[in-house]
This record gives C-alpha cells, sequence and structure tokens, in this order.
C-alpha cells in the first residue's frame, strides 16, 4: 500500500489542476465517512422497492432491446 500512497502523493504534486485536486478531494473524503449500507439504509420503501423491481428486470432478457434499437427510438434526440 505505500508503493500506491508515494505514488498517488506524487501525482498530487505534479498536478495544477485544480479541478481535478477538487474530484480527488471529494472522492477521499466522501470514502472516509461511507458506512457499508448507508445508501440502502436511507432510501425510502418506495424507492427500495423500486430498486429491486429493477433488479429482477435485469435477468428478464426478453425486456432487453439492441443498442441499433435503442439508437432507432431514440434518433431525434441524437442529432
Amino acid at each position: 500500500m505505500a508503493a500506491i500512497k508515494e505514488d498517488l502523493h506524487k501525482l498530487i504534486d505534479t498536478t495544477n489542476d485544480e479541478k481535478l485536486l477538487e474530484d480527488i478531494f471529494m472522492i477521499l473524503s466522501s470514502r472516509r465517512n461511507y458506512k457499508e449500507g448507508s445508501l440502502w439504509a436511507s432510501l425510502t420503501e418506495a424507492q427500495k422497492q423500486e430498486v429491486l423491481a429493477s433488479e429482477s428486470e435485469i435477468g428478464n432478457q426478453s425486456a432487453w432491446i439492441s443498442q441499433e434499437e435503442m439508437k432507432r427510438r431514440n434518433s431525434k434526440w441524437l442529432r
């Protein structure tokens, strides 16, 4: 792990991209406070039911459409 930290420090020290530094800071800050299961616990019962319903739909291949079909259906927004 020491090598990863050292490489990350070098990258941070050599960048002048403030937006990138802000993004890295936000990622590291949010991970520090993360607790397993906190996202699920924050959802309402209705939101949880939607997630579970969506998860079951993923396994139903008859509901899937191809990328070509998706492009055809949404062509007016893809111009």
